[in-house]
């Protein structure tokens, strides 16, 4: 319980930047993350922190989850909106331009920018090579900031 206790607002805020704020998909995330944690237990060797491995397998099971919506043909264009009170708001702010950025992109940007890992933690979370971290935020922050600045033309 204790490790539960620990680590559960955590992995909510990731599952729900990467779920695009639908609190009901990053709920059944982080469900089946625990549920693989537990199975795998016996498996955490303690080369990493264990934030950073159930932070791995969380990312593993949103990859699983998006695989599944493309095999079913599901529109995930939907989860943009999910949390919106209306569709044909197109008001944006950061946390919009974000959730509009690329997967891998925004995976590494939400881990840098907002949950505070180093490139390291990233790159054994996803993993990924230390460097193509560190290349996807310089990428994730310049979309992001041509996002910010077609808005701003926009208005």
């Amino acid at each position: 319980m204790l490790i539960y206790e620990q680590h559960a607002a955590h992995l909510l805020r990731t599952a729900m930047y990467l779920m695009r704020n639908n609190k009901e998909l990053a709920e059944d995330l982080i469900q089946e993350t625990w549920i693989v944690a537990i199975r795998k237990l016996d498996d955490f060797e303690g080369r990493s922190l264990l934030k950073t491995w159930l932070t791995g397998i969380l990312y593993n099971k949103y990859r699983e989850y998006m695989k599944q919506c493309t095999h079913d043909n599901i529109v995930t264009e939907t989860l943009l909106f999910t949390g919106s009170n209306n569709v044909i708001d197109l008001k944006i702010d950061l946390k919009n331009a974000i959730m509009l950025l690329p997967d891998g992109y925004r995976e590494v940007l939400t881990l840098y920018d907002i949950q505070g890992f180093k490139h390291r933690e990233i790159a054994e979370a996803l993993g990924i090579h230390e460097g193509t971290s560190k290349s996807q935020l310089a990428m994730a922050r310049q979309k992001l900031r041509t996002i910010l600045d077609n808005y701003k033309r926009v208005q």
